[in-house]
């Protein structure tokens, strides 16, 4: 049996005192261990692997460096810095901008999964910004897909991609909100004009139906008070839209193509030369005409001028499938939509798919 150390004798061993070590620092590194490896193990195998790669990195970066500053680390970390987005060389084509990966598509979307979490980032940038992933082997209409709908899908998964939350849209004195069958007044007008964040100065809508759109009436903003006793003057709820903002808005009962005639509007024609939009002005463009928008969309991929116009484009491509049936349109298929929505985006256009 060892005999007890006497008073002044010294230790040879090299772990230092049990009372020594900071227990706050031991907890701090046992939990952001956990979580490092947990990040690694269940979000990379995700749909949003690329997204969460780049969160894992900053969170890392960032768990290193608290480390450090609590002198739990001693050595300067080596963390490599990987580029989990293609390159501009490897964007430069169609296929890059339909995630194709080495000649095969991605594995199938989940469209539950999008239905819950919203939408993936695409690969490759446009306009120098994320943009959500296309849709190359599932349905855009994944609400149909998944027999929760026979009609339209909830398009609130879309808002986390406008382009008006990654740039201020509302510095330019121009701001265009452009409706292409634009139907019933709440269906997309309104819709624009409560989620999107602009304060358009210009609406233009075009539904050749003359009984289906018609604009609300207005209420007057600064008279729409009612008295309480005890109570300021607080705003009426009556009515949907001021007046001032209806004022804004102009129904064309015409179709669009790319011809002018006495049913029909040259919606090319009325960009660039009617309303005479600008590079500087903030233009969103919306298309949903029931097929119409094939021509349209064969001669836009091949404008240069139009998406520098366009800040933003949504568009519903309408496509035979046996999940929609759509046999007016038989012509078109799924991946003939998505091949077209990456060339406009290949060639700038900053497009999302509408439904």
């Amino acid at each position: 049996m060892a005999s007890p150390k006497r008073a002044g004798q010294s230790s040879n061993s090299s772990i230092p005192p049990l009372r020594s070590i900071c227990l706050p620092s031991i907890l701090i590194w046992i939990m952001a261990t956990y979580i490092i490896l947990d990040m690694r193990i269940h979000l990379f195998d995700s749909d949003h692997g690329t997204l969460h790669k780049r969160i894992f990195k900053g969170l890392q970066t960032s768990i290193l460096a608290k480390l450090i500053t609590n002198d739990i680390v001693k050595t300067e970390p080596k963390v490599e810095y990987h580029n989990d987005e293609k390159s501009d060389t490897d964007c430069d084509s169609i296929e890059a901008h339909m995630d194709v990966f080495e000649g095969q598509p991605r594995k199938p979307q989940d469209p539950w999964g999008q239905l819950k979490k919203g939408l993936p980032p695409a690969e490759c940038r446009v306009k120098g910004h994320l943009i959500e992933r296309l849709d190359p082997q599932t349905n855009y209409r994944r609400g149909i897909a998944l027999g929760f709908t026979n009609d339209l899908d909830d398009k609130y998964p879309l808002e986390n991609w406008f382009l008006g939350t990654k740039v201020d849209v509302n510095k330019a004195s121009r701001r265009v909100y452009i409706d292409v069958g634009a139907n019933q007044f709440t269906t997309s007008i309104l819709w624009f004009m409560q989620r999107y964040p602009c304060d358009f100065t210009e609406v233009y809508a075009f539904e050749k139906h003359p009984n289906v759109l018609s604009l609300p009436g207005g209420w007057n903003e600064e008279l729409n008070w009612v008295e309480r006793p005890g109570w300021q003057k607080i705003r009426s709820r009556a009515g949907w839209v001021p007046s001032w903002l209806v004022q804004r808005m102009k129904i064309y009962n015409k179709a669009v193509g790319l011809e002018d005639s006495r049913t029909t509007v040259n919606i090319t024609r009325f960009l660039k030369d009617e309303l005479k939009l600008a590079p500087e002005d903030s233009v969103v463009v919306k298309i949903d005409i029931e097929g119409a928008e094939w021509p349209i969309l064969y001669q836009w991929v091949k404008d240069t001028q139009l998406p520098k116009i366009i800040d933003e484009l949504f568009v519903e491509v309408h496509y035979y499938h046996v999940d929609n049936n759509l046999l007016w349109v038989k012509q078109w298929s799924r991946e003939n939509t998505t091949r077209m929505l990456a060339e406009l985006r290949w060639k700038g256009w900053y497009v999302h798919y509408w439904d």
